[in-house]
């Protein structure tokens, strides 16, 4: 038979209520697990039955949670200082992800809503909510790997915080076919979502953030001919995350294909310095880099429904209710 064991670290003595998760005792103060959640302060003003199960004198609580999260959750309500634990400009997603996994879950799950927007705060350090701070991100050029990226649309989905998935589903399109549907851990829903949006994002990417890419559009203001000059082929130029691989004015099916297979539309393009010295006015040249710029703002603006994640007001609306 099992041993109901103290947790080492919050079981006071002073303590006024006993939690129990499965065989350990967590002996905290009433008081202080109220003023953070909701639901805990209103169980607390429950009237208790006659004959209620004591430990160390006090009343029990049952909970059905796992104890590591509830140990790292009992750790930011009892030091205010836990979260400067982290070092949010060196982390990676891995990290922070593990640093605030149980406090999430935790703080969603009984209302403890102060934590639970701090882990939300945290997580939109690697992944953006707006179209400058994702400029700002592709800039320090952050490394993800896929186990982390997997793991954070999972927690999204458990935690419902549907303002993270947009940019974690577009890093997982940079993920081959076969790894997406090999992965044991990813939905079958998520797959195919990840799966049709890579498709979407291509789309997007010709049409809208890279179109001065794929067809040529003078501006208005070009008083050289512009349209009727035959760009040469730019050389290969990399988006400014290093992924994927550059395109060239002029690519071949081989170029085009490897863009198609992981699109980057938000990505910012860096071969205008090329184009400058092909025969294209400087006005047509700043009204490439001025569409593109629209275009990817444009990308960003219409990021969720491309995951059929409706739109970023849908979004917010979705995760405050």
């Amino acid at each position: 038979m099992d041993v109901e064991t103290k947790h080492p670290e919050y079981y006071f003595s002073d303590g006024s209520i006993v939690l129990r998760l499965g065989k350990t005792l967590f002996k905290i103060h009433q008081s202080i697990l109220g003023r953070h959640s909701d639901i805990f302060a209103g169980m607390w003003d429950m009237p208790q039955p006659d004959g209620e199960e004591l430990v160390d004198g006090c009343p029990v609580v049952d909970l059905q949670d796992d104890v590591d999260d509830f140990t790292d959750t009992l750790r930011a309500v009892y030091d205010s200082f836990h979260f400067d634990t982290l070092n949010t400009s060196t982390a990676s997603l891995g990290e922070l992800v593990t640093f605030v996994n149980g406090i999430l879950k935790i703080s969603t799950k009984y209302s403890m809503a102060k934590l639970r927007q701090k882990c939300i705060s945290l997580l939109l350090v690697k992944l953006p909510n707006t179209f400058e701070s994702c400029c700002a991100l592709l800039h320090t050029k952050s490394k993800y790997d896929s186990p982390d990226i997997i793991r954070v649309i999972n927690l999204a989905r458990a935690a419902n915080v549907p303002e993270i998935l947009p940019w974690a589903f577009y890093l997982c399109t940079h993920m081959s076919v076969n790894d997406i549907m090999k992965n044991t851990v990813l939905s079958w829903q998520d797959k195919a979502i990840v799966l049709a949006g890579r498709e979407r994002l291509w789309e997007v990417q010709k049409s809208t953030s890279n179109s001065a890419l794929f067809v040529f559009t003078p501006s208005q203001q070009c008083t050289s001919n512009c349209q009727g000059r035959i760009l040469a082929a730019i050389p290969g130029t990399s988006i400014s995350t290093g992924n994927p691989p550059g395109l060239n004015m002029g690519m071949n099916y081989r170029e085009a294909e490897d863009y198609r297979r992981s699109p980057h539309p938000l990505g910012e393009f860096d071969g205008w310095s090329h184009m400058k010295q092909q025969p294209v006015c400087g006005r047509c040249s700043s009204h490439q880099i001025a569409e593109h710029k629209k275009g990817r703002e444009k990308v960003w603006n219409n990021l969720p429904t491309y995951f059929d994640l409706g739109t970023w007001e849908d979004i917010k609306k979705d995760q405050y209710l």
